[in-house]
Formats: structure tokens, C-alpha cells, sequence
């Protein structure tokens, strides 16, 4: 293994799903962790070790980070916003750039592929075109490009499904499942994607942080294959001991349903990308680090289905 070229972290953004991961990851390896976000609650409740340093910031206060990064030689933005607060991306990236500006710390973004959006090829790598799109793709492009510019390591992920995952394209059919509802799945059963485990994800983000070449560069990560709605539905039948039915949606039924969801509305711009096969081209980084180990669904579907159940709300 190659030795961690820093001491401490800092996440930024560490209550969400990427962060807690994070923390768990970096810590187990020895590595100590400062956790950074604005509520001071929440970072007590999602990180009650002391091993853990717990410090509230304001991502948009430059001068704010500044003091809340000190002394930490690997700064990671694992910010992760609503889609009415997708233009405050570029915002939190400028105050991390100046915050980082000056100290020597490395630093990394985990971002989404809606970069890369709209698809011109259904294989993503990084030389795919990053060029229109609606305004969330341009908020998640700009930030990037600001981060990229003062040096990051910018990762592309794939949806993400697992522990703490709020919403995503996967998360929401087995949170569906885990109440003993039909999956609601958008697009065709037959549609295939891939998405990835959040352990998975930060596990490779951990080890891409200690490669020096990672930095000023973008990496594509990959999913665990492709996985149709089909195939989602048969593992969580399996898994719970259920014939679990599956819902799908198309782009009518979902304004339809937009027309009383808010969530759903706020989705609605990036549906149509939502409707093409997506595979993940991750040469770049299996040249660096290694070919990706990605946990099955077969397993991440269960374990996500476990921990569903356990944190539903009573």
C-alpha cells in the first residue's frame, strides 16, 4: 500500500452520506479525521467517537473554512446540496479554494458524472465532452472547474446507493422495498446503469488521495456493473423473503407526479438523462491505483436493505 502522503483530513461536508463513509475509511487506516459542517448537532450525532474532531463551518465562509481546515494536510469536499441550492456548489468552491490557498494541503472533490451530462456515448470516461446541459449540470461543471483549477483531484461518481444515502436513482426504489411498497423505478425495467456502493466509493477515494499524481486531474470512477430495475426488484425479492413489485416511470408519469411531489419537481430537469443507458470507463484510475474491487449487488443491495429497515423512521 502506498503510504498516505498526509496526516489528518478535513471533510468538508462530512454529515452526508460521502463523509460519513469517509470518516469511517480514513479513520480506520489511522489517519485522523476532522469532520466539517454547519450544524454542530448533527456532527455530534453522526460522529460520536472523540477520535473524530468535530468542527462547525460554514462552507460558504472562506475565512470560516480557513480556520476550521488548519493544520490538516488533505482538505475533501464532500458537499452534497439540494437541488434548490445547486448554484451555491460554485460558492462553496471558491471559499475552499481560498481557504486551501497558501497552506500546502492537498485537496479533493467527490462529485457526480451529471458533469459529463448530457450523454453524447453511453461509455463514460474523462475525455467525454463536458458541454451543455440544464442549470444543475452547469452548477456541478462550475464547481468542479473552480476546484480543478487550484490543483484538486475532482472524482466523478456514478449514482451512489448504501448507509446515510439521502435520495439517488437506486436508494429510492430500495428505501420503496424496505417499507414493503413496489419500487418505483424510472425508466424501462429492462433500462441498465450502474451505481455504486458508498463504502466502495470512499474506499477508492481513500486510496486515490494518497497517489500525489491524483491532484489538477479528473477521475472517472466505476459503478458495479450494469443493473436493470428488473434485476434490483429480484435481489431485494430474494433478500426479504417477498415478491417485491416494481413501479416504472417514464418521463409523462414523472410530470405527472411533479405536479404534487416538490422532490419530484425539482428532479424533473435531469429525468430525460435518467432514461439512457450509462456504463463507467475507469481505466484512468485502475492505472493508478489498481483495478477497482466494487462490492456486488448481490451483497450492497442486502446490506443497503439492512440498514434501510434499521433507520426507518418510527
Amino acid at each position: 500500500m502506498i503510504s498516505p502522503p498526509f496526516a489528518r483530513a478535513a471533510i468538508v461536508g462530512a454529515t452526508g452520506a460521502t463523509g460519513i463513509a469517509l470518516a469511517a475509511e480514513l479513520a480506520g487506516a489511522g489517519i485522523g479525521v476532522r469532520a466539517i459542517a454547519r450544524r454542530a448537532e448533527a456532527l455530534a450525532r453522526l460522529f460520536p467517537s472523540a477520535a473524530v474532531e468535530k468542527t462547525p463551518a460554514d462552507a460558504r465562509d472562506a475565512d470560516a473554512l480557513a480556520r476550521a481546515i488548519a493544520g490538516c494536510d488533505l482538505v475533501v469536499d464532500c458537499i452534497g446540496l439540494p437541488a434548490h441550492a445547486m448554484h451555491e456548489h460554485a460558492i462553496t468552491a471558491r471559499a475552499l479554494a481560498a481557504a486551501v490557498k497558501g497552506t500546502g494541503a492537498r485537496l479533493l472533490q467527490v462529485s457526480s458524472f451529471w458533469a459529463y451530462l448530457p450523454l453524447r456515448r453511453p461509455d463514460l470516461d474523462e475525455s467525454h465532452p463536458r458541454e451543455g446541459g440544464n442549470a444543475y449540470i452547469a452548477a456541478r461543471r462550475a464547481a468542479e472547474d473552480i476546484l480543478q483549477a487550484a490543483g484538486a483531484a475532482i472524482v466523478n461518481l456514478p449514482d451512489f446507493f448504501g448507509p446515510h444515502v439521502a435520495a439517488s436513482a437506486l436508494q429510492n426504489p430500495l428505501a420503496d422495498a424496505a417499507r414493503g411498497k413496489a419500487m418505483n423505478w424510472i425508466g424501462p425495467k429492462s433500462l441498465a446503469r450502474e451505481h455504486i456502493f458508498v463504502p466502495d466509493a470512499m474506499r477508492l477515494v481513500a486510496a486515490l488521495a494518497r497517489r500525489p499524481e491524483a491532484y489538477g486531474e479528473r477521475w472517472i470512477f466505476p459503478g458495479a456493473g450494469p443493473l436493470t430495475g428488473a434485476e434490483a426488484a429480484a435481489i431485494a425479492s430474494r433478500h426479504l423473503g417477498r415478491a417485491v413489485k416494481l413501479r416504472t416511470a417514464g418521463l409523462g408519469l414523472m410530470r405527472v407526479v411533479s405536479l404534487f411531489n416538490r422532490a419530484a419537481r425539482e428532479f424533473l430537469p435531469m429525468v430525460p438523462h435518467y432514461l439512457q443507458p450509462i456504463r463507467y470507463d475507469a481505466a484512468k484510475l485502475a492505472r493508478l491505483i489498481g483495478p477497482p474491487q466494487t462490492t456486488p449487488y448481490e451483497k450492497a443491495i442486502p446490506a443497503t436493505l439492512d440498514w434501510l429497515k434499521a433507520h426507518a423512521p418510527s
